[in-house]
């Protein structure tokens, strides 16, 4: 029987080591930088969209998080109190607001988050071609079979 053979069972488990890692890791973030989870989700959504050079609309943070338009209130009202975010007029609507991270929320939440980007990427950059397919189906087909648990 050859040693190397990978295993269903296997599969599972290491999948199983990096749910739990996973959240452990957002926990130490939590803990860190003193955010709840929303809180947390909110901040590396606006960081995400900054580096890609997008505008957030409060409308976009509850949409992304799924929670209502009272609760992103409530979670920009205290951001914002704590210095991590700002709300800016949008330059073309000036009905429209629009949600920034300030200096303070990209030192104290980024360089944690980005240090276990960098650590994936540079895991990923070390695969070959198939090996990044296989990776991306199985990835994709597992937040699928999430997606669809209790839909409905």
């Amino acid at each position: 029987m050859d040693e190397n053979v990978v295993t269903k069972d296997d599969v599972l488990d290491a999948l199983e080591r990096f749910r739990a890692a996973d959240a452990a890791m957002h926990l130490r973030v939590r803990e860190t930088s003193a955010l709840g989870d929303n809180e947390l989700r909110m901040l590396q959504y606006l960081l995400l969209r900054r580096r890609e050079g997008a505008v957030v609309r409060p409308s976009e943070l509850s949409r992304h998080l799924g929670i209502s338009s009272a609760s992103t209130t409530a979670l920009l009202d205290r951001l914002e109190k704590q210095g991590r975010v700002e709300r800016v007029s949008h330059p073309t609507d000036r009905r429209s607001i629009l949600i920034a991270p300030t200096a303070h929320a990209e030192t104290a939440v980024a360089d944690l988050v980005d240090a276990f980007a960098d650590r994936v990427a540079a895991i990923v950059g070390g695969l070959d071609a198939h090996g990044r397919d296989c990776i991306l189906t199985f990835l994709d087909e597992v937040a699928a079979a999430a997606d669809n648990v209790a839909a409905g």
